[in-house]
């Protein structure tokens, strides 16, 4: 087999989330429909990586996968160590909402697993940005 990159761009999201400075560790792949995938909580955007190199998905589809805080290549936020860590579904919502936002997504699909299935709906039924 011929060395070959896979489609799929990481980068690092610096931003506030709920309230407070977070490094976000996103990837990406393909064009047009923002697909927004929400791991499953104690896993990463691993799980997604067989839909971000489905070109059957990606020619119609911007896969948007994101770390949570606290899991895979994202930081947990400074002075983490003094409190105890909860993810709460109200919590989880605001978090993908805020995350929506910060990377501009109009109308996003959202895709999840066990609390993402949960937390899903909720953000979907969201009004479209002003």
């Amino acid at each position: 087999m011929s060395p070959r990159f896979e489609p799929i761009t990481g980068r690092y999201l610096n931003f506030d989330l709920l309230g407070r400075p977070h490094r976000l560790y996103i990837e990406e792949a393909g064009q047009g429909i923002p697909l927004l995938c929400l791991h499953t909580a104690g896993s990463d955007g691993r799980q997604y990586r067989g839909l971000l190199n489905d070109k059957r998905v990606t020619d119609n589809y911007r896969v948007i996968v994101f770390d949570m805080p606290w899991h895979g290549k994202s930081s947990p936020p400074e002075g983490y160590q003094n409190e105890e860590y909860k993810l709460t579904s109200r919590g989880y919502i605001q978090m993908i909402l805020e995350i929506s936002d910060a990377l501009e997504l109009d109308k996003p699909v959202v895709m999840g697993s066990k609390r993402g299935l949960t937390c899903g709906p909720p953000c979907a039924a969201r009004p479209a940005h002003p």
